[in-house]
């Protein structure tokens, strides 16, 4: 089996970690953030390494988790082979960042996120690769892309996945408002959205507008809440507030 290495054990290391550990893979952990590595060490029975030159020695895949700007410099004087495949999942820093530091050992991009502690994240990854695959593919869902552009754009809604909390948090608010319990409120908030999100998986040959119309009935509360979301341009500001986060990681890149 894939045995996988972490090189940076920050918090979405250790989402990696557990989610891993749930499918029996074998990992070796740098042995920085050293609290953090020693209690998932203790928690999830995975190694940790007495340094990052033993963690490519025995690692296949090795996931580059540090700082945007400490990528390249995490890499660099390793023992990589050929046949091992490195992935940062920094946002923004492109695969030139990093390639030489890497080598002979394939350099990949992936954007995995937190739902990856329970299985759930949906990887955006390139290049495609079968090793890399199977692996996103235990932690949630593999989604390879053709070129470093098209990840780049994909890559962003890790962004979105992260503001989707503040949508939930903002209805669930209202909700506790008017007199629902916080966690009620919470989980029926979650819950919706969970549910379109499947049915827009479901039926992804349709646009989600229009399986919104599908939804609306004149002078019903979907249509009425749906006039004040257009009038104050709350659902633009979606694309404006991705616009911004690629914005930012395309300036990440460019301050490395």
């Amino acid at each position: 089996m894939t045995c996988v290495g972490i090189i940076g054990v920050g918090y979405l290391g250790e989402c990696l970690v557990e989610g891993l550990a749930t499918t029996k893979t074998p990992m070796v952990l740098s042995p920085r953030n050293a609290e953090r590595v020693a209690r998932l060490a203790d928690r999830f029975g995975c190694e940790v390494a007495a340094s990052n030159n033993e963690v490519v020695e025995r690692a296949d895949l090795i996931f580059l988790a540090a700082r945007p700007g400490d990528i390249a410099a995490s890499a660099q004087g390793l023992p990589w082979r050929k046949g091992q495949r490195v992935v940062s999942i920094a946002a923004g820093i492109s695969l030139d960042s990093f390639r030489s530091a890497v080598a002979p050992a394939l350099a990949i991009r992936a954007m995995p996120i937190a739902a990856s502690r329970i299985c759930k994240s949906p990887t955006a990854f390139f290049p495609d690769d079968p090793m890399a695959a199977d692996i996103f593919n235990r932690i949630g869902t593999a989604h390879p892309f053709e070129d470093e552009a098209q990840f780049g754009t994909a890559s962003i809604f890790g962004a979105y996945y992260a503001l989707t909390y503040a949508f939930i948090g903002e209805a669930s608010g209202w909700a506790e408002t008017k007199g629902l319990k916080p966690v009620a409120a919470r989980q029926l908030a979650a819950r919706m959205v969970q549910a379109a999100a499947a049915v827009i998986i479901d039926s992804s040959d349709r646009s989600p507008r229009d399986l919104l119309d599908d939804l609306m009935t004149p002078g019903g509360i979907t249509e009425e809440g749906l006039r004040v979301l257009e009038e104050t341009q709350a659902i633009t500001q979606w694309s404006k507030a991705m616009e911004a986060s690629w914005e930012q990681a395309l300036s990440i890149d460019k301050s490395d």
